[in-house]
């Protein structure tokens, strides 16, 4: 490949070809390689160790097609290792990583911003669609079904040899059994607060005005729409808020959109301070439950009526869902998010090509399901068997709307992140326990040892790799820095963040979390060694980066700095707290032998702990149950 450096070159002189896909060994000693896969002629030869390390060049005139081609390599190499290992039958296995420096292998800091990174979200999206899908239609099913089939969930880790409280199987289910036995949301019809006393059975809806009904529909476009793009925002203040006012909210799923919006915002409202917008009746400890209660029963009353297999059944179910995940109601999140999945898996078969927003749409429900499935063991709609037909959404003329476009970008990048989250599980935690009789019986690996140790070194380099590629595409505004040991955030007091930092930061605690998962297994190593199988420096630090990145995930998630109930995904960062909770206690419990380990300020996840505690308790028995094994383990 050519490429234009800018300088000029003598006429009749090609330019010199730059080798951007030599192999590792071959790039350390700066010498020629053939490029070969899985192994290049040099390390053949010398019978050294082959693995490449895809790197996107920091010059200027790269195109989005040669972007896309070294993505596409990248993706089809996780195979090609996996094909590898089986054929070694695993001989090369977590163990042997003391040839891993920092230089080579640990991330690296960089204040610089991304050199290469695409201009419009029409880029971004044809970067990862022209790549191979990362869920194919025969992992589908195993990556989405998760709780039994990795070690990843919160509560699996007191399977660990080291932890002071062992739980059962059964046991271990104890997060879905809560979440299914919990009491049935309130059926209240009341109105707010804000339109004052009304008389029992009297119509309510029907009293506002359409400015007060945009004050709503603001909050919610300001706090819950610039993550979760389910609705036009234009065409619900140009049409569809007019239309449920003229015609007095008619039972049809139009007027059931604009109460749902309406819902939501009345949470986002009351959480900012507007309490005129709580639920009116009943006493003041209720109303942080309540709020938006009225709103969204008039509107589940009417979708139960109104649902036909359409695309504006599906915006009304994923609002739901998105209400249910506010109110930390996971069971009916799942429920009806599913039922939208099912929805969708019978529209897309009949349609010749899909719109934008139908892909838009399908996305947004694979994402909300699989973040649910991350944590709860409930059942898979099978949506995933449709993500390799699917395009990623690109709202035509997105780039027009400066704001929007960055809505757009967020999205994109929360799709290729849950795909590289479910990558890693996948590659990482779905494997068999390691078994190899040459092991001593005081060796950290035995016959317990959980599947992830068997995993090769040159899957954490890959899986490492692509999630810092991901980070690279990252365009400005979103983007952060590379994961730095020496990262201090501040806890501040409760301070309510800009929409760009909010989008940012939930990029960046996602990034930290899929580091923390990729690196597990090695503080696993690190909590279990012994004299008999000391570990290395290299293993050290990997293991620290683990639990460093989970500490600052969960500072980066915005608990500690924004209302529960505003956060994407609330149930998922509550989760992450309590598995770095969980970790930190452990390395606390193993002495000075472990404390190398531990995040350099880790009492700042206890701080963000204290900040949510309460509410907590009030609204998630899940969340409840895990603070409860926290204060267990001291």
């Amino acid at each position: 490949m050519e490429v234009d450096n800018g300088q000029s070159h003598t006429q009749g002189t090609a330019p010199r070809r730059q080798a951007l896909n030599a192999c590792d060994a071959c790039r350390q000693r700066k010498t020629k390689c053939d490029e070969a896969k899985p192994s290049c002629g040099r390390c053949l030869r010398l019978r050294l160790e082959c693995y490449y390390i895809e790197t996107i060049t920091s010059k200027k005139s790269l195109s989005v097609i040669e972007l896309s081609e070294t993505l596409k390599r990248m993706d089809e190499k996780l195979d090609a290792i996996k094909q590898l290992v089986n054929k070694s039958h695993g001989s090369e296995r977590l163990p042997e990583i003391s040839h891993l420096t920092s230089t080579s292998f640990e991330p690296h800091f960089s204040h610089t911003s991304p050199s290469v990174f695409p201009s419009t979200p029409d880029d971004f999206a044809r970067i990862y669609a022209t790549s191979p899908p990362f869920i194919d239609r025969i992992r589908t099913f195993e990556e989405l079904s998760l709780s039994q089939r990795h070690s990843t969930a919160p509560q699996h880790l007191f399977f660990w040899g080291c932890s002071p409280l062992q739980l059962g199987n059964s046991e271990s289910q104890y997060p879905v059994t809560l979440e299914i036995s919990r009491s049935k949301l309130t059926t209240s019809i009341a109105g707010p607060r804000h339109l004052g006393s009304i008389a029992p059975g009297q119509p309510w809806v029907t009293r506002l005005s359409i400015s007060e009904l945009t004050i709503l529909a603001r909050f919610y476009f300001a706090h819950f729409h610039p993550s979760c793009l389910i609705l036009n925002e234009e065409k619900f203040y140009n049409h569809d808020i007019g239309q449920a006012v003229t015609n007095g909210f008619p039972n049809d799923t139009n007027a059931c959109l604009v109460l749902l919006v309406c819902a939501l915002g009345s949470i986002a409202a009351f959480h900012t301070g507007h309490e005129e917008w709580a639920q009116s009746g009943g006493n003041e400890e209720i109303y942080i439950d309540h709020a938006g209660i009225g709103f969204f029963n008039l509107a589940r009353n009417i979708l139960n009526d109104a649902q036909v297999p359409d695309w504006v059944s599906v915006q009304c179910l994923l609002l739901t869902g998105l209400f249910y995940s506010a109110k930390l109601r996971v069971y009916d999140a799942w429920n009806v998010i599913n039922r939208a999945c099912c929805t969708i898996l019978i529209l897309v078969p009949l349609q010749e090509t899909l719109e934008a927003y139908q892909c838009q749409l399908f996305w947004i429900a694979y994402l909300q399901e699989s973040q649910l499935l991350a944590e709860f063991d409930f059942p898979s709609s099978g949506l995933g068997s449709l993500t390799s037909s699917v395009p990623l959404p690109v709202i035509p003329h997105a780039g027009i709307n400066s704001q929007y476009r960055q809505y757009q970008f967020f999205f994109l990048a929360l799709i290729t992140i849950r795909k590289l989250l479910n990558r890693i599980i996948y590659h990482v935690y779905h494997r068999d326990p390691p078994h190899d009789s040459s092991r001593s019986s005081s060796s950290v690996l035995d016959d317990q040892s959980p599947g992830f140790l068997s995993a090769p070194i040159s899957l954490f380099v890959e899986l490492d790799r692509q999630l810092e590629e991901w980070r690279s595409c990252l365009p400005l505004g979103l983007g952060f820095p590379a994961y730095s040991s020496q990262d201090q955030p501040t806890i501040e007091n409760y301070r309510t963040r800009s929409t760009d930092e909010r989008l940012r930061d939930q990029l960046l605690s996602r990034y930290l979390a899929a580091k923390a998962i990729t690196y597990r297994p090695f503080l696993y190593r690190a909590l279990h060694s012994n004299h008999a199988r000391p570990i290395s420096e290299s293993e050290k630090r990997l293991a620290h980066t683990s639990l460093n990145a989970a500490a600052l995930a969960t500072v980066y998630s915005g608990l500690h700095r924004e209302p529960l109930t505003l956060l994407l995904h609330p149930i998922n960062s509550l989760r992450n707290l309590f598995a770095a909770e969980i970790q930190i206690n452990f390395a606390l419990r193993g002495g000075d032998s472990c404390r190398f380990a531990l995040p350099l300020n880790w009492e700042m996840v206890k701080r963000v702990r204290q900040h949510v505690s309460a509410i907590t308790a009030d609204l998630s028995p899940t969340g409840a149950r895990d603070y409860e094994f926290v204060k267990m383990l001291g």
